[in-house]
Formats: C-alpha cells, structure tokens, sequence
C-alpha cells in the first residue's frame, strides 16, 4: 500500500509519499508546467529534486538522492523568491472560521525521540504538512524514515489540537496516534499539553506527554520537559536547550540537549549536542548514548 500525501505550490508540488510495500518514504518535488495566461496545467511529473530511505536495499540501508540541477535552480527561485508565502495563503472552512496550511521537509543525521535514536543513529529524512485554524483549532501529520519497528520503517504521526493564550502564556493540548505502517503491535497513542512564556528574545516552556495504558503500550508513561530558547539579537542564530524526564512501568531516565539553530526564510538547520541516562544493556543502551545531530529544513 503507498500513500501520498501532496501540497500544490504555486510551481511546483511538494510530496510525501509512504510505501509500505517497498518499505519507504520519501519526500519529491514535481514540476508543474504553467501556461502564458497563468491557467494551472497538470502536473508533468517531473523529478525536480527527491530523496528517499529504503532500509531493506542494504542491511545498512541507502539513501538516493536525484537531481537535475537546471531544474533545482528553477524550483529554488519558485519556492523562495516567487512565492514565498503560499503557506499564508488561507481558506475557509464550512464554520465560516480561517484556515492556514503549511508543509515542512527535513533530513536530519539522527531522528532522536525523548533522546533515543529511533533511526538506529542513522540519518533520516522527514516530513509533515499542517493546517491550522484561527479559533486554535489544528490537525497535521508528519513521517520520518525509522529503524525496524515491528516491521516497518516508517513512522507517520497524526495528531489535532487546540492552542491559545491566557495570563501571558500560551498553550497547546494535543491528542497524537502514532502508526507505523506495517508494523505489529507497534501503533499507539498519547495526549500531552504544553505552555511557554516568551520574555523579549527569550522563550521558556514546560510539557507533559502521557501515554495511557493500552493494548500496544502496557503501563502507563509520563514525559515531563522543560526548555529554554534565545534568540540571538541582530542574527539569524538562536539557542535552545531542553531536559526530560519520562518514568513508566518499564523505563526511567533522564534526557537532555543543548545546540544553536539558524533560520533564513524558509529555510533552517540545527546542530544539537543530545544524550541520556539511559542504560538498557546492550544494542538497546547504544541508542541513548551521547552524539551530535545535525539538520537541514524547508518550511513551504
């Protein structure tokens, strides 16, 4: 089964598609041919620029990167310079409330969750799209390539919510499904809410995630973090830094991060210092060890 899940830009088209029988996912960019009189045509198919992770080609996995450079070019003045803010571009919804849709892409050299690679401390690529609503209301989804989960290679989160402000805070309460596609016994579900109090160039905030009790998670599991962030004045430059701690019937560590992150339009990149407590024995305990995670994004 493949599923794609597709936003129209204004040249172009950004994908995410996910085939469970190939065991892939992958982010595309298609061309789109526009005639004189500014008529969209239909879409040609084009690769302008895709990635994509299959685990199963090597044991190690492989990544395949295709690029037709004349087209790229073309592709990058589309999204950047000619129109830079079709993720602003809102619609209606039948409530008579307005609606934004956003998409993201990003390859990352490690996919840590709570401080623990799930990517095998492997590099991933990622992806989400995100329609959010002027009464607060919000659904989205968002896939990265993974390590084996229960047979499957890839994560795909589908999560709503609510945010606003109140007393100088604001607040988010969402509900998340975690699938992986394929998988066995692996899919599950968590609600968690978060608030943050931005001071000037600063920012601080504090979440908890629970997950209940359920037929693929026994026991239940309480995630609490807190973080920090600053932006640097009079650069593109910021600093974070977060800690966490989760506790459940089967696990109970600490985990932690520091790193700075640059931001240019609608483009970003991090460099995080990540590590953990956690000390499973074995290939297990490896995943939370210490490392350096370094990203590359594109906000649509």
């Amino acid at each position: 089964m493949a599923i794609s899940i597709n936003c129209r830009l204004r040249y172009g088209i950004i994908g995410l598609r996910i085939d469970n029988h190939y065991q892939t996912v992958a982010l595309e960019i298609f061309g789109v041919a526009y005639p004189s009189d500014g008529v969209r045509s239909e879409p040609v198919n084009d690769y302008l620029w895709a990635a994509c992770y299959q685990p199963d080609r090597y044991k190690s996995g492989v990544w395949m990167t295709h690029v037709k450079f004349c087209s790229l070019a073309v592709m990058l003045l589309s999204l950047v310079g000619a129109h830079p803010a079709w993720a602003q571009e809102a619609g209606e919804s039948e409530s008579g409330s307005r609606f934004t849709l956003s998409a993201n892409a990003a390859i990352v050299s490690d996919y840590r969750f709570r401080g623990i690679s799930l990517s095998d401390r492997n590099p991933a690529i990622q992806g989400g799209i995100d329609a959010s609503m002027d009464n607060g209301l919000f659904v989205g989804t968002w896939a990265s390539s993974v390590a084996d989960t229960g047979g499957s290679n890839v994560e795909v989160d589908l999560y709503a919510g609510y945010g606003g402000s109140a007393a100088g805070l604001d607040y988010t309460v969402t509900v998340l499904g975690y699938v992986y596609p394929g998988g066995n016994g692996v899919n599950y579900y968590e609600v968690s809410a978060g608030v943050q109090k931005t001071l000037g160039p600063a920012s601080l905030g504090v979440d908890v995630a629970y997950v209940p009790d359920q037929t693929n998670f026994p026991g239940d599991n309480v995630y609490v973090s807190g973080t920090a962030g600053l932006a640097i004045p009079a650069t593109p430059f910021s600093a974070t830094a977060r800690i966490g701690r989760e506790t459940s019937d089967f696990i109970s560590k600490w985990d932690w991060e520091a790193g700075i992150s640059y931001a240019s339009g609608n483009f970003s990149s991090s460099l995080s210092y990540v590590d953990s407590d956690y000390g499973a024995v074995s290939e297990a305990g490896r995943l939370g060890r210490s490392g350096v995670v370094a990203s590359v994004a594109m906000t649509f």
